[in-house]
């Protein structure tokens, strides 16, 4: 063998190993973009401004709402929501399914959401205040923490949403309503 079939073998090994290397690196990222594609993503909105006012003006309620949009492209199931008190602790939110307005703006859980879905999660402002007031007499809260809203899944996953308002700002801002 002479110099020259060395050069070649030489140079078609360093190419078969470069042609290795970038077909491995193109099944990590094409499995990578399957994996990253077919994630549950959610959006979500927090609200203590919310009004229902009958037609005939006759009745008002008012309540805190959390907005869940589904903005994958996979079905998820709401199972519950609520408020973090730390890491392993929730107060759950159950929304009274026999007060008339609730059962008419809010869908029963467990409720699926399709991709681009939303769902308001509602939840009377008095009782909201009243939890709130307990929860800071408790200790469990300071009145300056901000309020962090979950909304659990099926599987057990967790999605979490931080209040712009501290706790004594809700109170204030809603004290017509106790």
């Amino acid at each position: 063998m002479n110099n020259y079939d060395l050069f070649w073998t030489a140079f078609a090994a360093i190419g078969q190993a470069v042609g290795a290397i970038a077909t491995s690196a193109a099944v990590i990222v094409t499995l990578w973009q399957i994996r990253y594609a077919n994630r549950k993503k959610v959006k979500m909105r927090f609200s203590d401004k919310n009004v229902v006012i009958s037609e005939n003006g006759n009745l008002e309620f008012h309540f805190v709402n959390l907005t869940v949009t589904n903005i994958g492209n996979r079905n998820i199931i709401v199972r519950n929501w609520g408020i973090k008190v730390s890491k392993k602790q929730n107060l759950l939110i159950v929304p009274d399914m026999t007060n008339p307005i609730v059962k008419a703006i809010q869908k029963q859980l467990p409720c699926t959401l399709e991709p681009e879905e939303s769902l308001d999660l509602v939840f009377d402002i008095k009782l909201f205040l009243r939890n709130l007031r307990e929860q800071l007499k408790n200790g469990t809260f300071k009145e300056k923490d901000k309020l962090t809203l979950y909304m659990l899944d099926s599987t057990g996953k967790e999605y979490c949403i931080r209040s712009d308002k501290t706790i004594k700002k809700y109170i204030e801002d809603n004290q017509k309503y106790e």
